[in-house]
Parts: C-alpha cells; sequence; structure tokens
C-alpha cells in the first residue's frame, strides 16, 4: 500500500520565490474631472455693475445662446476662440499672487507656499464683441412662419412694447432688461432705422420695411469691404469667380530662332517665347515685353511677382462681388433663412443705389466661356488626362488623410478594454440576440 510522501525539499530550494506584486498606483493621485467645468471669458473692461450675461434666442438659428447685456454699453455676442481638434491643448490657470501691501512678492519670500490654480482641459476662451441690437429684435418683427402658405402673412403695426413683450415670451431673460429706459431707446432707435413708423397718440408704431433693411446691410457691408476681407475669403470667393478658364496653349518649338537660344545661353533670366495667340493668356502674369520680332512673335521676361496679381474683370465688377460677398456673409451669420431669402429676391428689383447687373452679366459670361473651354478639350490630349490623373490623386490622398485623422480620433476617445475586445475572435460564437428568440 503506497502513501503520499512528502515534497523534496531540494525541488522545494530549487523553486524562485515568488515577490510580492509592487503597487502600480499612481504617485500623484488627480482629482475627478468636473461636470461644471469654469470658462473663460474676456469681456469689455468698460461694462457696468449692472450688466449681466444672459440666454437669448439666436437670431439666425432660434436657439439659446449666451450673450451680454449692458445698460450702458449695449449688446455683446460670445466669439470662441479654441485650438483645433486634431491638435489638443490644455491651460494652467493661476491667479498672481500678491502681498498684503500690494506690491509683488520677492525672491526673498516664503518659496514653499503655493498658489491655487486650475488646469481647463480645453485650450478655448470666449471673447465678448459688439452686435447691432438689431438683429436682435429682428426675430419679433419678422417671426418665422408657422404655417407653409402661398401668401406671406401680413405685416401689422405693433407698438414697441408689443415687440419686446414677443422677446421676453421666448427670451425670459430679456424681460429684466426691456423695463430698462436705456434698453427700450436703443432698440426703438435701431427698430426705425428699418421699420416705417406711424404716430399712434403719444406711442410710435412700428411695421418692418424689406427695403430699408436692405439699405442698413448694404452700409454695413460698404464698411467690412473698406476695412478688407480676409485673405480667405478674398481668394476662394472673389478671385476664384473671376478668374477666366485656362484654354490650351500650343507651343511652336520650331519657330524659336537661333539668336534668341544664344541669348537664352547667355542671359540667366528665364524666358519664354509664345506666340501672339498665346500672348493674352500670360498679360497678367508677365512684368514686361521687351521687343517684338518680325515674325510677330513676343519675347516676355517672367519675374516672380511682388504680390498679388491684378484681377481680369472690368472696372468695378470687383468691388461689387465683394460687397455682395459681404453682403451675404452678414444674412448668413445674423438674419433668419426666410428673411435671407426675402431679401435675395429684393436684391434685384431694389432701389438702393447699388446695382448688381454689371456682375451678373460678366459673371454669365465667364460661366460660357468654361462652358465652351470644358468642352473644347479633346479626349486624346494626353497632358490633360495626366494632369486629371494628377488632380484625382490628390484627392484621394486627401481622402486618405482625413480618413485616418478619423480613425485615431476615433481611437483615442476609445478605452484600452474597447480595443482590446475588438480583437477577440467571435467566430462560431453565438449573438446576444439567439438567447432571447423564441423557442
Amino acid at each position: 500500500m503506497k502513501t503520499r510522501g512528502r515534497p523534496s525539499t531540494k525541488s522545494a530550494k530549487a523553486a524562485p520565490e515568488l515577490k510580492a506584486p509592487e503597487s502600480t498606483a499612481a504617485k500623484v493621485q488627480l482629482s475627478t474631472e468636473s461636470t461644471n467645468p469654469p470658462h473663460l471669458f474676456v469681456l469689455p473692461k468698460d461694462l457696468s455693475q449692472d450688466a449681466r450675461i444672459v440666454t437669448l434666442e439666436n437670431p439666425r438659428y432660434f436657439s439659446d445662446d449666451r450673450y451680454v447685456i449692458c445698460p450702458e454699453g449695449g449688446f455683446y455676442e460670445f466669439t470662441k476662440v479654441a485650438a483645433p481638434r486634431t491638435t489638443p491643448r490644455s491651460w494652467l490657470l493661476s491667479a498672481k499672487k500678491e502681498s498684503e501691501d500690494g506690491k509683488e512678492p520677492g525672491a526673498d519670500d516664503d518659496k514653499s507656499a503655493e498658489s491655487e490654480g486650475y488646469v481647463m482641459k480645453t485650450a478655448s476662451l470666449l471673447v465678448a464683441t459688439p452686435i447691432d441690437p438689431l438683429f436682435m429684435v429682428l426675430s419679433a418683427l419678422s417671426p418665422l412662419p408657422t404655417t407653409k402658405s402661398s401668401e406671406p402673412a401680413k405685416k401689422l403695426f405693433l407698438s414697441g412694447y408689443d415687440y419686446f413683450e414677443k422677446m421676453s415670451k421666448v427670451s425670459p431673460h430679456f424681460a429684466r432688461f426691456s423695463r430698462i429706459e436705456s434698453i427700450r431707446q436703443l432698440l426703438e432707435s435701431r427698430m426705425a432705422a428699418v421699420c416705417d413708423t406711424v404716430e399712434a397718440g403719444d406711442e410710435t408704431m412700428y411695421r418692418l420695411n424689406e427695403e430699408k433693411l436692405l439699405g442698413e446691410l448694404l452700409k454695413k457691408s460698404k464698411k467690412m469691404v473698406k476695412k478688407g476681407l480676409p485673405a480667405s475669403m478674398e481668394e476662394k470667393l472673389v478671385r476664384k469667380s473671376l478668374d477666366p478658364p485656362m484654354l490650351g496653349i500650343k507651343r511652336d518649338d520650331s519657330s524659336l530662332s537661333e539668336p534668341a537660344k544664344e541669348d537664352d545661353a547667355a542671359t540667366p533670366d528665364t524666358q519664354t517665347t509664345v506666340s501672339d495667340t498665346a500672348a493674352s493668356s500670360f498679360s497678367e502674369a508677365s512684368t514686361a515685353a521687351t521687343s517684338f520680332s518680325e515674325d510677330s512673335q513676343v519675347t516676355i521676361t517672367l519675374d516672380k511677382p511682388a504680390g498679388p496679381s491684378p484681377i481680369d474683370a472690368p472696372d468695378g465688377v470687383a468691388e461689387l462681388l465683394r460687397l455682395r460677398t459681404a453682403l451675404f456673409f452678414i444674412c448668413s451669420a445674423y438674419l433668419a433663412p426666410h428673411i435671407t431669402e426675402s431679401l435675395k429676391k429684393l436684391l434685384p428689383t431694389s432701389t438702393s443705389n447699388v446695382d448688381f447687373a454689371p456682375l451678373d452679366t460678366h459673371l454669365a459670361h465667364l460661366a460660357k466661356l468654361r462652358q465652351d473651354a470644358l468642352a473644347s478639350r479633346s479626349l486624346g490630349d494626353f497632358s490633360r488626362k495626366r494632369s486629371m490623373a494628377a488632380e484625382d490623386g490628390e484627392i484621394r490622398a486627401e481622402k486618405k488623410r482625413k480618413e485616418d485623422e478619423d480613425e485615431k480620433r476615433k481611437k483615442a476617445n476609445q478605452s484600452r478594454g474597447v480595443q482590446a475586445l475588438k480583437k477577440v475572435n467571435v467566430s462560431g460564437m453565438k449573438k446576444m440576440s439567439d438567447f432571447f428568440k423564441k423557442k
């Protein structure tokens, strides 16, 4: 009969001793993330003590947004300035430490004292910028139609008090400020600029006049154009729209004379010889035509442009396009869609001193040129095929780059557990829905 023996002592000594697991806890414990983190505001320095941050209806999207109302300064909107999502950043905010007598602490002061600070998860701030009160009251002057009828609703003369009551119903925070005399006078003065007025006793009645509203917006657009449009808006919406189509250019290498070749070898400047038919297309890029040859050829010296090339358009057309671009930008940012559509229909027949007919004529001419250039392109032009292939390659590369950025952003928002579960082989396993089927 065999019995269970004791394990040998040699094997016990040979077995390595198990070490106690080291602590993986972080040395510095971070506090839990706040559910209502603070925001960083940049406010005007001359705000009165009665100024408040309130919630009002957005005149464009009819949603609740934050604004600043000051009885002395008027209305302010918040513009968010933040880092791009592709490069997230954080801010460390800390108060400036001062001594009891109001002076800055010196180097001899106690350095062990730590000032309290706060780490903002997103590096963003909200800047309060002035906004015309006219945009805030437009939602009451021309409310959103409730029914889709063929005829527009009849507009009636109403008092300023009635319009302020409409604003207070959709924005309860405004009710307190509607009783302040300075706020009432400011809104009524802006309403008088775009409304027909009628005196009814001691009270003034207002009704929106779209012709006057368009005139006010054109004044704002002219100021915007006078200060200069942003570079991106100028390039994409003005220059690109007025850029004529590039027609095909045929080069005749045999027409190059021998003296011209010797001059090219002797001078370091870059020179190009083209025929009269191609001279017009290069007139914008060239800086000077040096001489005319007997064979009706032009020698043009190409230099690096010091600044942006002038726009090839009739006089006044570029200014009209800038003005209309600024007008549409203001409408798309501050006006409701139904007001914007009515103003666009009114613009061609408006009695204002701005005539956009030359602009429309030139844009129609450019559209016809682009259609003719597209139709004249031959399918056997291999250079065009290569350029189209290059453009397609750039588009595909840009699309792939965006997909990679989206994928990286999704992976960054996923926890390690979710990423590990995605690697599990689920082939042959039942789905959760199979357990809840009727037997």
